[in-house]
């Protein structure tokens, strides 16, 4: 069994910090809170006759996650506590990756509060950082990216060659529908990136009978991003604002990838073998 504990951290700006044992390490008893854990918000009203109640509601609301490590040498604290008090800033956002047991699992917030205490310099120092995560699930390591028109890799059995004589490698996926499994705590939402390499007219995003389409003609080159993660959702084309190009029927609303598998598809009014679209998603958990 892998018991290491580590973490990363990257800043919104990019610059990284990791707790891995080397200069900082996590205590074996209080190290991590709010990982392991989640609070159900309950609403019930009581039966108009008769024992018991009736749920009305349930709602699990923002979160905040403690981290707290040692540093392992005190001849170094001098170096090791301007590199942490440099690094950990209240402006900037950070994705925190926990490594627990051997499972990965990410959040994403702010610094709520943070500790570094100006104690005895020849003693270890004891860092605390809380982060509020205005999404309280952890997500997955993995973005789980899938190519929706991707080739599909063949190879025949036994593998034989000649000269002057081809062999299939590989198909185009024309179906332009995939199955994306989610086995995570929750429903989850995903992120569509269209790539044209020709012209493409219209191109729409659809799960089960919901749909998002951007009136626009490609060319080859442009890409269009369809990011439901966000809260609201953004649609953009070539990294500018594009959601009032969106169809009128558009669900954005609809764009759930719910617990279990879940049909997604794409197409264009026109030139939808010159599309790339590839679906990116976390899978979400109450803890780990």
């Amino acid at each position: 069994m892998d018991t290491k504990v580590s973490l990363k951290f990257i800043r919104s700006d990019k610059k990284e910090f990791v707790i891995d044992g080397t200069d900082w390490k996590i205590p074996s008893d209080s190290g991590l809170s709010g990982i392991g854990m989640f609070e159900n918000d309950i609403t019930v009203v009581d039966n108009a006759t008769g024992d018991g109640g009736l749920i009305t509601s349930d709602h699990i609301a923002q979160k905040d996650r403690t981290i707290t490590a040692i540093s392992v040498n005190p001849n170094l604290n001098d170096v090791l506590r301007r590199e942490v008090v440099s690094f950990f800033n209240s402006k900037f956002v950070y994705k925190v990756y926990v490594t627990y047991m051997g499972l990965t699992r990410w959040f994403e917030g702010k610094i709520y509060k943070f500790s570094l205490p100006n104690g005895n310099v020849y003693r270890r120092m004891t860092l605390s950082v809380t982060f509020l995560c205005p999404n309280p699930f952890l997500k997955s390591y993995e973005d789980f990216g899938k190519n929706i028109a991707s080739v599909v890799p063949m190879a025949g059995f036994p593998y034989l060659c000649r000269k002057n004589t081809g062999v299939t490698a590989g198909r185009f996926n024309f179906a332009k529908m995939v199955v994306l499994e989610n086995d995570g705590d929750v429903e989850t939402y995903c992120k569509a990136v269209f790539k044209a390499n020709g012209a493409v007219k219209n191109p729409k995003l659809s799960i089960k009978n919901s749909y998002v389409r951007v009136i626009d003609m490609m060319k080859a080159g442009d890409a269009i991003i369809m990011d439901f993660t966000k809260s609201p959702p953004t649609i953009e084309k070539n990294g500018s604002n594009y959601i009032g190009h969106c169809d009128r029927a558009s669900a954005f609303d609809e764009m759930i990838l719910n617990v279990g598998d879940t049909e997604i598809s794409f197409d264009a009014d026109d030139g939808s073998n010159q599309l790339e679209v590839s679906i990116y998603y976390n899978k979400l958990y109450g803890a780990m």
